[in-house]
């Protein structure tokens, strides 16, 4: 009996048709699975090529950039630039001058012939020099009486000021601290400094000594800017790492347009703004998104809109469609909340705050929409805007708030730069010294003080026991 041919070949087609739908169904998941991992190999990609402009990272930390040609499209020339106008140095006044030399012609440089008649014309030329001493070396010799009465020998005073035993006058331990702090100059550099400069000659541990001498003298003028911060009412607060003597702490640094109050602390956490501003601060607080500030939760908080938008220039990065999306109908939200904000000032104010406030609205209600969404870096940055969206955009409808945390990241740079050159300090007293030497450098340029003069002035305050310099915000 013959088999049917028909069956077997129903039958062979069918095993095919099996085997190519399981050799799709591996090819399918093959797939998805190559798709998953190109994905996340252009997140990686995408979070490798973060920089300055779409991240918190400083601008430091951009290995290349682009570079910067001006209008001609040329590279820029050194020096002074078409239209800037130059500014000449003003001369010294009378009270500064110390000698003044007359000086008159001897003979006509054309002919050499003719008398010279004056003619009341003078021209000026000042030169500033170092005396070929610039110290002055003074000897106390105190003499030892012996008392007739109980045969005690009484020795002199040495004069206000001056602390016996102590090399040193206040002048030039000011000169000191304002190198070791301004200059962030080393022990060994002040030590040879003041041996080839000076003529004196002293060891790194005499240069320690005095540092600690200074830092007791601002300890007072440092307390009372302490005490006075948390009744700002409006604060930029910033954080940067330090080392000292190897271990992890934090610089932070608490600003405001006349004030900068530095504290060097072993955490990054929220203990350190309950310590510094107290358990709650009725203020307002400028900062980064940062958990530590979210923690705190200050009544009238601001977050930086800079950090923000950084992280909205990072979604347009993105792989994905809807990420790339969300990020750029935000900026084009972001971009005309700043147009309008810039004009604040020729904008009737009800029609600002009814520009503000739609644009406000859009921005949320574009993020409220993508909150609900799949998991993805837009949905966290969407569900960020939700709830801190008044806490973003408090400062459109309060003028003393700034947008951004600029403020604070500028300042917190001259600690940056000490911790680049130093690389941290070692003790107690240097985390001490580089937090008040630092608030005493950024307060005093903030209100257009001389911080020479502010050291001088601790310092001999400290010896004479008088009334301490004061860093507070001075009101005229």
């Amino acid at each position: 009996m013959e088999r049917s041919v028909e069956p077997i070949k129903e039958q062979f087609y069918l095993r095919r048709i099996a085997e190519l739908e399981k050799e799709v169904a591996e090819l399918r998941l093959q797939n998805a699975e190559l798709r998953q991992q190109v994905a996340k190999l252009a997140e990686q990609v995408a979070r490798l090529s973060k920089n300055s402009s779409n991240s918190s990272k400083p601008p430091s930390s951009d290995i290349v950039k682009p570079p910067k040609g001006d209008s001609g499209g040329g590279p820029r020339r050194q020096g002074g630039q078409p239209g800037h106008k130059g500014v000449a140095r003003p001369l010294f006044r009378p009270d500064q001058i110390d000698r003044t030399e007359e000086l008159h012609p001897a003979a006509c440089r054309c002919c050499r012939e003719g008398a010279l008649e004056p003619t009341g014309q003078v021209k000026i030329q000042q030169v500033a020099e170092l005396r070929e001493n610039p110290l002055e070396i003074t000897e106390y010799r105190l003499h030892g009486c012996r008392c007739s009465a109980c045969g005690k020998i009484v020795w002199a005073q040495t004069p206000p000021g001056v602390v016996e035993g102590r090399l040193f006058g206040p002048r030039l331990e000011a000169l000191i601290a304002y190198m070791k702090g301004s200059l962030h100059a080393s022990y060994t550099g002040l030590a040879v400094f003041c041996r080839e400069v000076l003529g004196v000659s002293v060891a790194r541990s005499h240069v320690c000594n005095t540092i600690a001498r200074v830092n007791d003298a601002l300890a007072r003028p440092y307390e009372e800017l302490a005490r006075h911060v948390p009744a700002e009412p409006v604060l930029n607060i910033d954080e940067s790492g330090w080392k000292n003597n190897g271990l992890r702490y934090w610089i932070w640094v608490f600003c405001t347009s006349a004030i900068s109050f530095f504290w060097i602390a072993k955490t990054r956490g929220s203990k350190v703004l309950e310590e510094v501003l107290g358990k709650t601060h009725g203020g307002t607080i400028v900062s980064d998104f940062f958990s530590a500030y979210v923690k705190y939760a200050s009544a009238f908080q601001q977050f930086c809109l800079a950090h923000l938008i950084r992280d909205v220039k990072f979604l347009t990065t993105l792989p994905d469609d809807s990420d790339k999306q969300f990020g750029e109908l935000l900026l084009i939200e972001f971009k005309r909340l700043f147009h309008f904000w810039r004009l604040r000032r020729k904008i009737p104010r009800e029609q600002f705050d009814r520009l503000m406030f739609r644009i406000k609205d859009r921005v949320l209600q574009l993020a409220q929409a993508r909150a609900g969404g799949e998991r993805s870096k837009s949905r966290t940055l969407a569900k960020r805007l939700v709830k801190h969206g008044d806490a973003i955009f408090r400062f459109l409808f309060d003028p003393a708030v700034p947008p951004t945390n600029n403020a604070a990241e500028r300042t917190v740079r001259t600690a940056v730069i000490d911790r680049r050159i130093t690389q941290g300090s070692r003790s107690l007293m240097g985390r001490q010294w580089n937090a008040r030497i630092w608030t005493v450098l950024d307060t005093c340029r903030k209100q257009s003080r001389s911080t020479w003069q502010f050291l001088q002035d601790a310092l001999s305050a400290h010896y004479l026991q008088t009334p301490r310099p004061s860093l507070l915000p001075q009101f005229t």
